[in-house]
């Protein structure tokens, strides 16, 4: 790919976090000019220019708007809007103003970004929640992934970097090739170094970065016990005794009152009428029983020369009433509840090493259809289910709860004192902070994985809540596409020990290069098959294969031309591909 032109203008097209945040990547590249074309607003219009970007106002659909910004010139664009309609129509609108130009669009619809990006030449199209999904779902599996992916393309299995201590027999002590045919992953860095020796042994406590398949992830994965800290059995039964007090504590004080209050009054009075009657006390509770009840068998009557008796006696009759009455109304109550929350899909959970996940909207899907792959249960709260998630429940297998995860009687259904995880994707943000510190109280050892929209408030929440596997959708999103500007391979940014790699998928074409560049890091191969596997070069492999590979940004930015030739072939191969793909979808 060719070094691009000295000030080439960047096009965003957007009005939300997701376009402040592409806006400040693209800030990040050398010899560019970044412009956000949206509507007039002076708060969003501050924002922008707080990333390092100007604000164009205008419609970005018309061709004034995108005139003003500077299309005819500029190098690409960048249509990520909410709607997808808007997004297409403003890039066809931009191409047309300027044939060379390179589109990016967001498209919900993961069907349709499939086929724009397979006949639209010069064009990446990316669906954020299926992209962000990956990452929501490797974090619920295994808390120790920070960042999740699918490789090769987006039906691939799902994958993912995770860090890992060595700390057992396995990895302490062992050569790094033992250790990654052991864990089944690739190892990426060693106490943050990249270059790792492979005639040197891992040392005790050195903190591995590694990136493998999700499900072999899962068999290294720390637990959430570790077994040299497994509490002793005095410790669970303090443990078991705590949980069931905090059972006593959610009873209805109301229901409480009235047996405390009936068992009192019972038992007073058979020891009352046990010492007036001179008789044992199963026959005086016999005719306290009989007498609250207002059954009356006559067998046994008070002394009507006593009137404390009759008095007594007459009082037991009144309140008798009253309390059976009062039983009837709790009974009704509970049954009346019971059917509500059979009607409304709500029950309670039974299953154990569940995953809990709170709102089923486009993000909430893309992990639902991800997870079962990995053999893990699953348990989904959705307020308001439509007929294709019921549908998708009842073929898949999982429990689908109709109800409000905030509510703490809809939480205290899904078992989560046994659950795996949970993860909190509903589209309000503190309605997700609310299910997440719900869950705390529930399971205070239970990962939690949290979406809040904007970065800045996903970063005061993880800090000042300790929930620190807390992600922004627009965080997440920002690199890829930012990097889809420049490759259609793109895959986003990881960083770690203070260093920050682009994460690319290439395909092998003829004349790529099968030395990789200082600081590029091979990781992976596959075909559209569906075979994976992991690597160390890429020597050998065959044209058409599809690598991941890490770039470290640093002698990307450093010494871009080794990674800008690697590049172009890849693209050539990726336009190869697609062409394929194509041709195989209209029957050529």
């Amino acid at each position: 790919m060719p070094s691009p032109a000295r000030d080439a203008t960047m096009i965003v097209v957007g009005g939300d976090q997701l376009a402040l945040s592409t806006a400040r990547e693209l800030g990040l590249l050398p010899g560019h000019r970044v412009v956000v074309l949206w509507q007039a607003d002076a708060d969003f219009e501050r924002a922008v220019e707080s990333v390092g970007a100007a604000l164009i106002t205008g419609r970005p659909e018309s061709r004034e708007g995108l005139e003003a910004a500077g299309v005819r010139d500029a190098a690409t664009i960048l249509a990520l809007s909410h709607n997808d309609q808007l997004n297409l129509q403003t890039a066809l609108r931009a191409r047309d103003a300027n044939p060379k130009i390179r589109i990016v669009l967001r498209q919900f619809n993961r069907t349709l970004a499939a086929k724009i990006e397979q006949n639209l030449s010069n064009c990446s199209v990316l669906s954020l929640a299926w992209h962000s999904a990956a990452t929501y779902a490797a974090v619920a599996l295994d808390p120790s992934c920070f960042r999740g992916l699918q490789f090769p393309g987006p039906e691939g299995p799902l994958t993912g970097f995770a860090v890992r201590v060595a700390d057992s027999d396995d990895v302490a002590g062992r050569m790094p090739a033992e250790v990654e045919r052991a864990l089944g992953v690739r190892l990426v860095a060693v106490d943050g170094e990249t270059q790792i020796r492979r005639d040197a042994p891992i040392a005790p406590g050195a903190r591995l970065i590694v990136y493998g398949a999700l499900d072999r992830l899962q068999e290294s994965a720390p637990r959430q016990v570790p077994p040299e800290h497994r509490p002793s059995w005095w410790r669970r039964m303090r443990g078991l005794l705590r949980r069931r007090r905090s059972r006593l504590h959610r009873v209805d004080p109301y229901i409480a009152g009235f047996i405390v209050t009936v068992v009192l009054l019972f038992a007073l009075s058979t020891w009352y009428f046990s010492n007036s009657f001179q008789s044992d006390w199963l026959t005086a509770a016999y005719f306290v029983m009989s007498t609250m009840t207002t059954t009356g068998f006559g067998d046994i009557a008070p002394d009507h020369s006593r009137s404390l008796d009759l008095v007594v006696a007459m009082v037991l009759m009144l309140l008798g009433t009253v309390f059976t009455g009062l039983f009837i109304v709790f009974a009704a109550a509970r049954l009346t509840h019971g059917q509500w929350v059979r009607m409304q899909g709500l029950r309670p959970i039974s299953r154990r090493g569940h995953i809990v996940i709170c709102g089923a909207g486009s993000i909430g899907t893309g992990v639902i259809d991800r997870l079962p792959e990995l053999d893990k249960a699953l348990v989904v709260v959705e307020q308001r289910p439509d007929a294709s998630l019921i549908e998708r429940a009842r073929d898949r297998g999982f429990d689908l709860l109709t109800g409000d995860a905030s509510r703490d009687d809809t939480l205290d259904l899904c078992n989560l004192r046994a659950a795996h995880s949970l993860i909190a994707l509903t589209n309000v943000d503190t309605l997700n902070l609310e299910v997440a510190l719900g869950a705390r109280v529930r399971n205070p050892d239970m990962p939690i994985v949290l979406r809040i929209a904007e970065a800045t408030f996903a970063a005061s929440i993880a800090q000042h809540f300790q929930l620190e596997t807390t992600y922004s959708v627009a965080a997440l999103a920002g690199p890829v596409f930012a990097g889809l500007s420049q490759v259609s391979g793109a895959r986003g940014r990881i960083a770690f020990d203070e260093r920050e790699f682009g994460v690319v998928e290439l395909v092998l074409a003829e004349d790529t290069p099968r030395q990789v560049p200082p600081g590029a890091i091979p990781l992976a191969a596959g075909t559209e098959d569906g075979d994976f596997r992991l690597i160390r070069d890429i020597a050998g492999l065959f044209p058409g294969t599809r690598v991941l590979m890490l770039a470290a940004l640093a002698e990307v930015r450093a010494d871009p031309e080794p990674f800008l030739r690697m590049a172009e072939a890849g693209e050539n191969g990726l336009r190869a591909s697609a062409q394929t793909a194509s041709s195989h979808q209209i029957g050529v």
